[in-house]
């Protein structure tokens, strides 16, 4: 079957799905029925995620309106988008919020008024104070038609950064990411650092450069950029363009004015490296359920088969068969060695996620106090805090990209090691971006000081303070050699004394100041390493917990394949010679089906072209 206009092979993988649920169902294989259903609704949806990603005030929202040419999302001078924007096609325009429930039931889905999208919407009437987490919106957009749904985030950046590690999580379910920075200036260190940890999440992405209808020197910002990105190892092409000449070119249907906005380049990339599914993991994942599930079936039915028509060797297959069980069986055991290998590398894994976040922490702390050294904390406390909190925000998402990395790399030493233990047809399972997401929400802000700058007038006190005492002391010694109270000694040994109490005094204030500062530099990067800590330690949890579920799925699947297959020899000496013929042509006709689905399914996994089929 070809699908000119269908580059994912949605239709050949359902047929393929089709056929192999049908003999699953004949073979009373409720569990692979169940798997590939899974499947089938994971390949069918239609939407193509791309998430709109990038500091604060860059123009995301804009870039978005003026894509799909409608009004979807909050544009403003303040922060304007507070929640996750969900964009996809629908023939009337409609919002509504997704708002969580108690005791972590499914969300509820409340319906607003499209018009409510100019509003903050996280303290929406509608969600009666619960929380919302985001925002899905419906357009009747052309550009929404295929089955494009953008994803438009809440700006990196600020005091601690709070949306970073969220815009982070939803990543590894994107399809594609528009990392979007305006040509006011050159990346900063933050940004640049940001669009790497992005990048190595989703790898299929472009930057857009906005605003340039703003900035004359866009040019030279761009191909600074551009150096940039190259300098740090990143291959990710940048492109310019502008939002408002987009608007108005829409408006007065001037096709020149439309080419010079250079909209039609972000276009040319949705349709050819988006659309095209260029990093289809969904697709990989299903083919590979397929391929797992019809070769369950087809040693079955080969089994069975072989049975019925070479009596002479049910006692080979009987033996063989029960060979293959016991070490099914013993791949089941708590002693098999790929469930030590999962047990023991998400035990290394916890450990070395919490000491490379440990550490990375130590590692600001460390700097920032000698920063604190260096300064009078009342005047920079502000410079310091930003700087501390920032720096805090990007060792998180760090941490969260680096988990999430080696997470996906003991999936694939465990699929390894349990192949060995004599399980065959292993696909890999998909880390849910929901489990390895970082929840952890806004970050508390660095504490004030209670002690302020230094007044003029407590100077004058302090130095005041300790003159008079020396006035006193001298003018009562030189009086006896018959000088009055106040004399030229008493007066100079005065101000020593007072000079000397004063810098005393703002010495000992200083070192009270940085203590303070310290104490609460300290008391926020514990904070924040208690709620990290904690939600890191539940995800890897959840991570253990899903690998062990899909691997012993997958144990308990060739178990009761290589049981089905045993039954079916001991069953085929039984057939009557009446019953047989049937029997053998219907065996043929499901083995004749599972091997087309083994052999398209291979095909696939391969980026193979597939012929016609019937």
């Amino acid at each position: 079957m070809t699908q000119s206009n269908d580059p994912r092979k949605v239709a050949v993988i359902v047929e393929l799905i089709d056929h192999t649920s049908r003999i699953a169902g004949a073979r009373d294989r409720g569990d692979l029925v169940e798997s590939l259903a899974r499947a089938k609704e994971r390949i069918t949806d239609p939407h193509i995620r791309v998430v709109i990603a990038g500091q604060l005030k860059q123009g995301k929202s804009q870039l978005l309106n003026s894509l799909l040419n409608m009004p979807v999302a909050r544009v403003g001078d303040d922060e304007s988008t507070v929640l996750a924007t969900m964009v996809s096609y629908g023939e009337q325009p409609s919002a509504r919020l997704v708002v969580a429930r108690p005791d972590g039931a499914e969300p509820e889905l409340i319906d607003i008024p499209p018009g409510e999208l100019r509003n903050d919407l996280r303290r929406a009437p509608q969600a009666g104070g619960r929380q919302v987490l985001r925002v899905e919106v419906t357009a009747p957009s052309p550009l929404l038609q295929g089955g494009l749904a953008f994803i438009d985030t809440p700006g990196v950046g600020g005091h601690g950064q709070p949306h970073l590690s969220a815009t982070l999580g939803l990543l590894p379910d994107a399809d594609a990411m528009l990392m979007v920075s305006d040509t006011s200036q050159e990346f900063t260190e933050p940004e640049l650092r940001f669009i790497r940890q992005a990048l190595e999440i989703c790898p299929v992405a472009t930057i857009v450069a906005t605003k340039t209808d703003l900035y004359p020197h866009w040019r030279d910002i761009v191909a600074a950029n551009t150096a940039h990105l190259q300098r740090a190892g990143l291959n990710v092409p940048v492109t310019p363009l502008s939002s408002v000449l987009r608007s108005h070119a829409i408006q007065l249907n001037d096709k020149e004015l439309n080419e010079e906005s250079n909209f039609p380049a972000i276009v040319n990339f949705l349709s050819e490296r988006v659309l095209s599914r260029e990093n289809d993991r969904i697709r990989d994942q299903v083919v590979d359920d397929i391929r797992s599930a019809a070769e369950h079936l087809k040693l079955a039915v080969e089994t069975e088969l072989a049975s019925i028509n070479d009596p002479e060797i049910r006692a080979q297959l009987t033996s063989e068969l029960e060979r293959r069980k016991q070490e099914a069986q013993d791949a089941l055991a708590q002693s098999a060695l790929w469930q030590q290998v999962l047990n023991d590398g998400i035990a290394d894994l916890t450990a070395d996620v919490d000491h490379d976040l440990r550490q990375r922490f130590r590692t600001i702390s460390a700097h920032t106090e000698k920063m604190l050294d260096k300064v009078d904390p009342t005047a920079h406390w502000a410079e310091i805090g930003a700087e501390l909190e920032d720096a805090v925000a990007t060792a998180v998402g760090d941490n969260f990209v680096w988990a999430y990395q080696r997470a996906e790399a003991l999936a694939a030493e465990v699929a390894d090691t349990f192949a060995k233990a004599g399980l065959d047809a292993v696909a890999l399972p998909q880390l849910d971006a929901r489990e390895m997401g970082a929840g952890f929400g806004e970050f508390s802000s660095v504490q004030k000081l209670e002690a302020g700058p230094i007044r003029a007038g407590h100077k004058l006190v302090t130095g005041m303070r300790g003159s008079y005492g020396g006035v006193l002391m001298f003018g009562m010694i030189t009086s006896f050699a018959g000088l009055g109270m106040f004399n030229p000694l008493s007066l100079g040994a005065g101000l020593l004394l007072g000079r000397k109490a004063y810098k005393e005094d703002m010495e000992n204030r200083m070192l009270r100041v940085r203590g303070e500062a310290k104490a609460n530099v300290r008391k926020f990067v514990d904070d924040v390493a208690f709620v990290v800590g904690k939600e890191s330690r539940d995800r890897l949890k959840a991570i253990q917990r899903q690998l062990r579920d899909h691997y012993r799925d997958v144990a308990n699947q060739t178990n009761r394949s290589l049981n089905e297959s045993l039954q079916a020899t001991l069953s085929a000496a039984k057939v009557e010679e009446n019953e047989r013929n049937t029997r053998v042509a219907e065996l043929e006709r499901q083995l004749n089906i599972l091997k087309q689905v083994v052999e398209h399914a291979g095909n696939l996994a391969q980026g193979a072209p597939l012929g016609s089929r019937g």
